[in-house]
């Protein structure tokens, strides 16, 4: 590994003792793994922990963990055509390697493809993700075509947020933009053209979305702002009650816990790569005070 500046970013453990590495700032500190690139957690100074972990989170080798900023590449869901993968790709379950540590703090970790991915999917890829721990945190996922032919992928930034209470809760931002509900029961009396308030099982996918969104939950947590370079797509979700019982790696009343807001490209909104093309899906989270 990499050198560490123990200064601003030293290796620690997780629960399960695989290695994370802690980013140290003045405004906070961040925890990224190298199973996944995942994040971990994200404390603001002064704060508490922003993202939600589940305490039933699983850190065996080899299995994502619920919570944090999982990565979704290089599909989204379920595999269109093969359901024996796993759903949203395998890069939350690879283990990445460190690349570069930066100013910021920062660090840059790397996938590539080998045998057991393209067994899974058969394209070269690069695979980038750097964590920078400065006013906010800014996460950047940049994935370049290293082979002979043109592929689609799909990504996502699957972020936790720690909310405190889901049913105090509401995103702005994303009102009048066409979306998608695939929950089996939604609240029936939604308004597509207000912000979105929880009350019931949400699983919106919207396209075609702006570059700010913001998450209001209780007035005592302040807001959260989410600023994206790249993403067309974004998804709500909240799992409800019969949905959280029956999830893995979740408590049955966590649901009232966290809302996802994931900054993502899936769906129709896949992205298209020509050999040599790389693309990047940028996410900056910036806490707010109540306004």
């Amino acid at each position: 590994m990499i050198q560490l500046p123990t200064d601003s970013v030293a290796q620690v453990t997780d629960p399960g003792g695989r290695p994370l590495l802690e980013l140290q700032g003045p405004e906070g500190t961040a925890r990224v793994g190298l199973l996944g690139a995942h994040v971990q957690s994200w404390v603001v100074k002064g704060e508490d922990e922003q993202l939600f972990m589940s305490s039933k989170a699983s850190y065996e080798a080899g299995v994502a963990s619920r919570g944090g900023i999982p990565v979704v590449f290089p599909w989204f869901g379920g595999h269109s055509t093969r359901t024996d993968l796993a759903a949203h790709g395998f890069a939350r379950t690879s283990v990445w390697e460190l690349a570069e540590v930066g100013p910021g703090p920062s660090v840059t970790l790397v996938l590539r493809d080998d045998e057991g991915t393209r067994a899974q999917w058969p394209h070269s890829f690069l695979a980038k993700y750097t964590v920078t721990l400065g006013d906010g945190l800014q996460v950047a996922l940049s994935i370049t075509n290293t082979g002979d032919e043109p592929f689609t992928y799909e990504e996502a930034l699957h972020t936790y947020f720690k909310v405190g209470a889901t049913e105090e809760a509401s995103v702005h931002g994303l009102e009048n933009v066409h979306f998608t509900e695939f929950a089996k029961s939604p609240a029936p009396d939604s308004d597509p053209t207000g912000p979105i308030y929880f009350s019931a099982e949400t699983d919106r996918v919207y396209q075609g979305v702006p570059d700010t969104i913001q998450l209001r939950s209780h007035p005592r947590r302040g807001f959260m702002e989410l600023k994206t370079k790249g993403a067309d797509s974004a998804i709500v979700w909240n799992p409800w009650t019969e949905k959280a019982a029956a999830m893995s790696q979740m408590q049955d009343d966590e649901w009232e816990e966290f809302i996802c807001v994931e900054s993502a490209n899936c769906k129709a909104f896949g992205v298209g790569l020509e050999p040599g093309q790389e693309h990047s899906l940028e996410l900056t989270l910036t806490r707010l005070k109540p306004v």
